[in-house]
């Protein structure tokens, strides 16, 4: 029988307060098998709305490049070095009734910015360690990092929910924990 997110939840609360470590590893891992379901699901989804109007979206974009071609438009276009147009319907969205929008932005060239970066890069533990962060983790993890991994879990999988996309930060954050007290404890040390 499958079981809903909410009743995962109250059962791995339940087993963390108990301490017992078995339980809340096996209900993790049921956790993460719904949410990749639940996923799979949602794309299944998305995939089968996109399908279905794959057709009459072809068509509406003919038509529309023969108006434009027929306006003339397109050499305007040109003439300000603009290679096409970016249109959007006000109100398209029932939820955002008081939004209104540019009707149309013009589509040009932009110079390419250096990249500060954002969020973390994967293999960093691996470069440094020889060993991946997953791996220190599983090799030094003590009951207690355990307990708080799943925690962390529960909290990604809340904030994915209420984000919209993944995040794993509370769980890296946990492994980090173990990774940092390896390396106070000289359990690793850098390979370089």
């Amino acid at each position: 029988m499958e079981q809903s997110f909410n009743e995962l939840k109250a059962k791995m609360l339940a087993a963390l307060q108990a301490n017992d470590i078995k339980v809340v590893e096996e209900l993790a891992g049921q956790i993460e098998a719904s949410k990749r379901e639940r996923h799979k699901a949602e794309v299944a989804k998305a995939q089968a709305e996109v399908e279905a109007m794959a057709g009459d979206r072809e068509a509406l974009a003919i038509l529309i490049h023969g108006k434009i071609k027929g306006l003339g438009l397109d050499k305007d276009l040109l003439k300000l070095k603009s290679w096409g147009f970016t249109y959007k319907v006000d109100k398209a969205n029932p939820a955002e009734l008081d939004v209104s929008y540019k009707a149309v932005a013009l589509t040009t060239a932009t110079v390419k910015r250096a990249s500060s970066g954002n969020g973390g890069g994967a293999g960093k533990t691996k470069d440094e360690f020889g060993v991946s962060l997953a791996e220190v983790y599983e090799k030094f993890a003590t009951a207690e990092d355990h307990a708080k991994l799943a925690e962390a879990k529960i909290k990604d999988e809340l904030a994915t929910e209420k984000l919209g996309k993944t995040t794993n930060s509370n769980q890296w954050r946990v492994k980090n924990e173990v990774k940092k007290r390896a390396i106070a404890e000289n359990l690793i040390a850098p390979v370089k």
